[in-house]
């Protein structure tokens, strides 16, 4: 991928990261009080609440992530590691197959557009960051 191709595409990746994840971080009950979070600690505890630090967690993976792809820092890694994180979110957040009407179609808009998402950052993952990033500092082979 080109320097300016690959710059557009972290620079349009990485807002969904960033603001949900300054968001989260500003509030992280609203996260701990999410289906999907509540669906993991159905799966891993029992359904006890999610501990606080759950909430920073989540925030923390997804500003950072962002911040990565954004300026191009390990882009690779931050690129897989966003992708594993998106299929967590994925699963656990909007399983649509168990749902019906509204609630269904809107699961499964949002389940899409994070299939969508994926692609972007799978590619950031093969191509990297290209030139105009912190990885590349004017090589075109990052």
């Amino acid at each position: 991928m080109s320097d300016f191709p690959a710059l557009l595409s972290r620079v349009l990746l990485s807002p969904v990261f960033i603001l949900s994840g300054y968001a989260k971080a500003m509030d992280p009950t609203g996260i701990m009080n999410n289906a999907g979070t509540k669906h993991f600690m159905e799966m891993v505890a029992g359904g006890a609440p999610a501990p606080s630090w759950l909430g920073y967690l989540i925030a923390a993976i997804e500003l950072l992530g962002g911040i990565a792809i954004l300026i191009g820092f390990q882009t690779r890694l931050a690129a897989w590691g966003l992708v594993i994180w998106v299929i967590i979110a994925s699963y656990l957040g909007h399983p649509f197959w168990t749902m019906e009407g509204a609630a269904h179609a809107a699961n499964q808009a949002q389940f899409l557009k994070n299939l969508a998402i994926m692609g972007g950052l799978l590619l950031l993952a093969n191509a990297g960051a290209g030139g105009l990033s912190v990885d590349g500092r004017g090589s075109s082979n990052a």
